[in-house]
């Protein structure tokens, strides 16, 4: 079984390291705006002006940054200032963070699984959740808080000496300070030491021993961040659960929300494999420490009214170990039922669900995907182009830590205002599609750049049919929160009379 492990976990490692190095973009904003522009204001980059609001109200946690400058600052000093380079290495960190959790969590969590078929099921499926690359490259909360926790939970399903346990309840104390919400997971978990596990008070109480320190570790990264001693977790229930700031400034979902929105990806087919797991997992292995740890946690985000498929990421190490958690046919529960679905497993659906995620896996390890990033034109007018950028439609202004001196971006009102600007020469011309937007006549449009690989192939127009009928479709179907679709791209428009002479 440690051998399988081993080379399940080596496997994960691979495509995650390839990861790591394409997936140059953000899922969300939040991962590029809360962490590594926090950062970059302390490196003298970034202007607080730039930063986001919540700086101003001091409720988002520094100690995610503060790790991040940890490892910046000195390859700064060494001379790399690139700073898309410095966000690979903070990508490659954390991956190598979060690989690391994995391998913690999945060696414990396999001495709590009944059966032998069914440990070599979790072992032989565990590089097969097609997700989890792409999640451990990212720099957000989700995503360190999700490893911070993996290893807490890992810690205590093991032995549960007092100087284990609150080293876990130091890791569990780091999720909460990486992102607030995981508090859930940790109340849970001390929950299931309580009741379930009936360790000793000594051993609780180095539990909250632990947690208390990262608290103190945290308050220090505060008082670095926000140059004052402030507590943000009160901040940020008041601002957001109290005064309901985010919710009124995102949109409110219904209590079951999270039924649609988790589906609503290219993981489509195994996320709801994942969910039905999770709830049998609820329902017939309730002595469990993940359901003890899972359950609150989503009560919790389904009872906040504004709700983002995001915020449940912090299970997503958690979830791999919810399918056999939740249809072994070694619990009691309906045995005879889930002895047929584990049989399954070996058919042709299952078959075609593995072979869907790991394509979706093998895409998102090559093609940087992500939420209006455009993090690949970013880089692009950040190693190339020290001029101006023109557009039709609201200028691309790039972000803050990776604009380049002499970057300038700029909106045009209408053709008549490019051909006024074609006449003192070329122009750089930016547009949403990678076709070109209507020219004045005479001018010609050569492609400098595109974020849609095949229009350096002359398939754009393909590009653009995509995204006009993504669009539509989004449209028509609203309640899915689909998220917008755009390929920039940077074209050289200059008269054709420039060209002849």
């Amino acid at each position: 079984m440690d051998k399988a492990l081993r080379q399940s976990l080596l496997l994960l490692a691979a495509v995650t390291l390839v990861t790591a190095w394409f997936s140059v973009t953000f899922y969300f904003p939040d991962e590029h705006y809360q962490v590594l522009e926090f950062m970059s204001y302390k490196l003298g980059i970034t202007r607080a002006a730039e930063l986001p609001w919540e700086f101003s109200v001091r409720i988002r946690p520094w100690l995610q940054p503060l790790l991040y400058f940890l490892i910046a600052k000195p390859l700064t000093l060494l001379g790399v200032n690139d700073m898309f380079t410095l966000a690979f290495i903070l990508r490659l960190a954390t991956c190598v963070f979060s690989l690391t959790a994995v391998a913690v969590f999945a060696r414990s969590v396999l001495t709590t699984i009944e059966g032998d078929e069914e440990k070599r099921a979790f072992v032989r499926y565990l590089p097969l959740f097609g997700f989890l690359p792409y999640l451990f490259v990212r720099t957000s909360s989700e995503t360190f808080s999700a490893a911070f926790f993996a290893l807490g939970a890992g810690l205590v399903m093991g032995e549960k000496s007092a100087a284990r346990v609150a080293l876990a309840g130091l890791f569990c104390g780091l999720a909460f300070e990486s992102r607030y919400q995981t508090g859930l997971l940790s109340l849970g978990l001390l929950g299931w030491l309580a009741a379930v596990g009936r360790v000793r008070l000594p051993v609780l109480g180095a539990f909250l021993g632990g947690g208390l320190v990262a608290l103190a570790l945290g308050a220090l990264a505060d008082r670095w961040g926000y140059g004052q001693w402030v507590f943000p977790p009160l901040g940020y229930i008041e601002v957001n659960l109290l005064q309901g700031v985010a919710a009124h400034r995102f949109g409110r979902e219904p209590v079951l929300a999270y039924l649609y929105l988790l589906p609503a990806q290219i993981f489509f087919a195994i996320t709801l494999v994942l969910m039905v797991g999770m709830a049998a997992m609820w329902l017939r292995n309730p002595r469990h420490a993940l359901t003890w740890a899972s359950l609150p946690f989503v009560l919790g985000h389904m009872a906040v009214a504004h709700k983002e498929a995001r915020f449940l990421f912090p299970l997503a190490i958690l979830a791999t170990a919810f399918p056999v958690l939740g249809f072994s046919p070694q619990l009691p529960r309906g045995r005879a039922f889930f002895l047929r679905l584990w049989s399954w497993r070996k058919g042709w659906p299952a078959q075609t669900l593995t072979t869907v995620s790991l394509l979706a896996m093998v895409y998102f390890a090559v093609y940087p995907f992500g939420v209006r990033p455009h993090m690949p034109m970013a880089r692009y007018l950040y190693r190339y182009n020290r001029g101006a950028v023109y557009s039709f439609s609201p200028p691309f202004m790039s972000y803050p830590m990776f604009r380049s001196a002499g970057f300038a971006a700029e909106k045009l009102r209408d053709v008549a205002q490019l051909n006024v600007l074609l006449d003192k020469g070329p122009v750089l011309l930016m547009s949403e599609t990678p076709t070109p937007p209507s020219l004045p006549d005479g001018a010609r449009a050569t492609l400098i750049y595109s974020e849609f690989p095949l229009a350096r192939f002359g398939y754009g127009q393909a590009g653009t049919d995509f995204r006009r009928g993504y669009t539509e479709f989004s449209v028509r179907h609203g309640f899915l929160k689909l998220l917008p679709l755009y390929w920039y791209t940077l074209y050289r428009v200059e008269r054709s009379a420039t060209i002849r002479s």
